[in-house]
This record gives C-alpha cells, structure tokens and sequence, in this order.
C-alpha cells in the first residue's frame, strides 16, 4: 500500500503522551514532519512561531495534564504541603486552599482524590506564594493569576526539552545562534 503523504509514528516520546499538553503535542507532531522533510531553518522558524502562539494560550490550554492522588497524605495543615509533595499534587492543595481563602468554594469545586486535572508553573512573587498551582477545568479569574503563568517554563519542559532531545541527537539547533562571522557578513 501506497501513502501519498508518508506516515509518521510516533513512540515514547512527549508528542503521544497525555500528560503533555495538547497544543504541544500537535506542534511536536509537526515539528516531527519537519525534521524529517525539512531544514534546520524550517525547524527552528517553526519553533519561533510556535513558540509566539503558544504565549497567547489559555493557562488551561499551556497546563500539564495529571490525575491527582495522595491529596490527604500529603496535606500538612500549618504549611498546606508537606516537604517532598509531588508537584501537581502541590498545585492541588494550593488550589484548595485558595478556594477557602477566597471563600469561593461554593462557585467552584475542590479538587478531590482520583479527579483529572492540569497544573502549571507561576512566575514569583504571586498570589499564591509557591511556584504552581493547579485546577480542574480552568482557573478561576478570582485567583488573579493569568499574569503569573510562567509561559517560558511551560513552554520549554512542555515542548523545547523533547525537540532539543531530538535535535541534539541529529545536530541541529533549536535556535538561531550568533557566531562571530555574522558580525562580518
């Protein structure tokens, strides 16, 4: 059987796991294509424009998707988290807490043992005074925290780490770098 675009599959790596977020996975699928039929240049102008939208997403769109277990045991009461809580777990119990705090538990639910939901990394200093927070389908407005999405983090464990796994493994960049003979063309 003859494909008239080759098929390209994809094992093990960030673009077919759940727990990468789905505009990431979609762009590393493409990103694939490009090594593959593309240049180097192509690659590293495709990163650049993604890397552009990926900035103006949704908090919920840039999340890592988790499903979330060992609220209670790692719950501490004076410091919300015990030390070593894993990180999504983490996100959780802040977002608990800041529900409380807001008092806003009656508009939006708790996240419970068991349940899906996406956490993503915060620039410091911000409302919540740690570096995540996590939430079920979006974040509520009231937590004030879209302008602490820390989109640079997200964007390179989400995407950049897996494209420069490849690309280093073939020698290509991942971004334009400036060499000594570009001040003399």
């Amino acid at each position: 059987m003859e494909y008239e675009e080759p098929e390209l599959k994809i094992m093990g790596i960030e673009a077919v796991k759940s727990s990468t977020p789905e505009p990431c996975r979609n762009a590393l699928k493409k990103a694939f294509k490009l090594v593959m039929n593309g240049t180097e240049d192509d690659v590293i102008n495709f990163i650049e424009e993604f890397k552009k939208e990926f900035k103006g997403l949704a908090p919920e769109d840039v999340s890592f998707p988790r499903s979330v277990k060992g609220l209670r045991k790692y719950h501490d009461s004076a410091t919300i988290y015990r030390k070593s809580t894993p990180i999504h777990v983490k996100g959780s119990l802040i977002y608990n807490k800041m529900l409380q705090t807001k008092r806003l538990t009656r508009r939006y639910p708790k996240i419970q043992e068991g349940e899906k939901i996406k956490y993503t990394y915060l620039t410091e200093p911000n409302p919540t005074g740690d570096s995540v927070i996590a939430m079920l389908g979006t974040l509520p407005k009231e937590f004030d925290l879209n302008d602490y999405i820390n989109y640079e983090l997200q964007f390179q464990k989400s995407f950049l780490d897996p494209m420069k796994g490849l690309l280093e493994t073939i020698g290509w960049d991942y971004e334009r770098r400036t060499t000594l003979m570009d001040f003399f063309s």
